[in-house]
């Protein structure tokens, strides 16, 4: 069947935070804390003169040393390597991020309004066919009520009734055969696209 495309693309504020699942989110957030208190608990054996003072100025030194290293305040051998790691792992992260970031920024992503003909009937959408086509009684069997069914002469008149939509006087799907709707798409082929498996009978397959 055809059916109208929507842009699916997501227009959230809160879209930064998607490139990440909310377990990497997490996992990075334990990450970042066992780093520093690493680094601190490091430091701290070997009486690093930085590391003095209150707590508080002693843990915001520790994630200085993440993001700035400077080998004249870090004297551990050890609390190097858990920064080598942990600029590895940073450097992973944010390429998976930007990566993902962008898609979800560039990438349009269109989807089908309608993805199967039983979606239409639990809808109470009206459906369309072409008139004179075996369609229409096919379509009451399948359990569309005969008043949600409309027939068009003219198949270019199927694009006006999908641009209203069902609920303003058009239709919310055209079920057609096969070739048709290959043909109809050619000539429509932004805003709309063919759904549905395709059903075999006497002559052409048709799609619902």
């Amino acid at each position: 069947m055809i059916v109208p495309v929507k842009d699916g693309t997501t227009k959230d504020t809160w879209i930064f935070l998607k490139p990440l699942t909310a377990d990497l989110w997490f996992g990075s957030i334990v990450f970042f804390i066992f780093t520093g208190a690493a680094i601190w608990l490091l430091e701290r054996r070997i009486d690093n003169a930085e590391l003095t003072g209150s707590i508080s100025r002693q843990l915001g030194i520790a994630i200085y040393f993440r993001f700035f290293v400077d080998k004249e305040r870090v004297e551990s051998i050890l609390s190097r390597l858990v920064i080598i790691v942990w600029v590895f792992v940073l450097l992973v992260i944010t390429s998976s991020y930007t990566a993902n970031l962008s898609s979800m920024l560039t990438v349009q992503q269109l989807q089908p309004t309608v993805t199967d003909v039983h979606e239409l009937l639990k809808k109470w959408e009206y459906v369309g066919y072409k008139n004179g086509s075996f369609l229409g009684d096919l379509l009451e069997q399948i359990g569309f009520d005969r008043r949600k069914i409309k027939a068009y002469s003219n198949p270019d008149d199927f694009d006006d009734a999908l641009c209203k939509g069902s609920k303003n006087g058009g239709i919310a799907a055209v079920i057609d055969e096969v070739p048709y709707i290959k043909i109809f798409l050619s000539k429509h082929c932004k805003g709309y696209t063919m759904v549905g498996p395709i059903y075999k009978s006497e002559g052409f397959g048709f799609v619902s």
